[in-house]
């Protein structure tokens, strides 16, 4: 009988609920600042890292989960008997925990043989609760008893299809980070510009630029319109950081009465993505076609 363990990077940004109820395990990813150290998803929480972002000039720098961690993690699984352990870790373009988990597979193996267990770890090519609610319905399939095949199956699926559109309403962090320059800062703040990026297939590039905080709460609305599969089947992730009320809301409307989610959930941005985007962020994640059937 098989006995399957599941496991991702704290960087997938599901919330603690989620995680307690079905038994996923959660490497973290750890983040620097000012000289301490904390392990996302145990020490620092979105809400402390925004206060953190808002108050110090210094961005936090992000390390990536070592192989050691990761074959610790695999050993506990096998020691408790799992004969299948699945990982789905943040995108491997843009961080190096995925190659992490790949190289401690190959030491476990080593170590005690190949196919002693079972080991699957997925490139999520994205970011965030993108793909972790991916993890969270491979959870509730192996609570349903659905085979090791039957779950991988899905979770290949859903990662060739899911996309999401982001934007923030500030380019102060992304000046403060270095990913744009003071003066594209200062024109961008000067004319009102909010950028929109596509996060698709391991990358997450600057699409459109619009004005104004209602330009784009309808600027994101409208590309994810033009690209989402089925809207009426799908649930709808509506992603955040230190977004006011008001704003979450008028997105969860057009998202609800414009797109036509037949639900709409929220989860807040954790820490590692958050000191990129910076806390004013925020993204809507769904399902379009699988990228081999789409051209860009």
């Amino acid at each position: 009988m098989e006995k399957i363990h599941i496991l991702t990077d704290s960087s997938s940004d599901i919330p603690q609920a989620l995680v307690e109820q079905h038994g996923i395990e959660i490497v973290p990813i750890m983040l620097s600042h000012g000289g301490r150290t904390f392990r996302e998803y145990y020490d620092i929480t979105p809400a402390e890292c925004c206060r953190l972002l808002e108050e110090s000039d210094e961005i936090p720098s992000t390390a990536m989960a070592t192989p050691a961690v990761f074959l610790e993690s695999y050993n506990r699984a096998f020691e408790r008997g799992c004969t299948h352990l699945i990982g789905v870790i943040i995108n491997g373009s843009g961080s190096g925990t995925y190659q992490a988990a790949c190289l401690a597979k190959g030491m476990f193996e080593e170590e005690h043989g190949e196919g002693a267990m079972v080991i699957e770890v997925f490139d999520s090519r994205t970011y965030t609760y993108i793909y972790g609610h991916i993890v969270v319905k491979a959870a509730e399939m192996r609570e349903q008893g659905e085979s090791f095949e039957a779950i991988t199956s899905v979770i290949r699926s859903r990662l060739s299809r899911v996309e999401a559109y982001l934007g923030v309403y500030t380019l102060k962090y992304l000046k403060k980070s270095g990913r744009i320059s003071g003066g594209a800062a200062f024109v961008g703040e000067a004319l009102g510009l909010k950028p929109i990026s596509f996060v698709y297939d391991g990358a997450v590039k600057v699409c459109d630029k619009v004005r104004g905080e209602k330009a784009l709460a309808a600027g994101i609305c409208k590309k994810v319109a033009a690209r989402v599969q089925q809207p009426e089947k799908q649930t709808g992730i509506l992603l955040y950081g230190d977004v006011p009320e008001e704003r979450l809301a008028e997105v969860e409307k057009r998202m609800r009465e414009e797109i036509g989610f037949k639900d709409v959930v929220r989860c807040a941005i954790g820490p590692s993505v958050l000191s990129n985007t910076g806390p004013l962020a925020i993204a809507v994640a769904y399902y379009g076609a699988p990228r081999e059937q789409r051209k860009l």
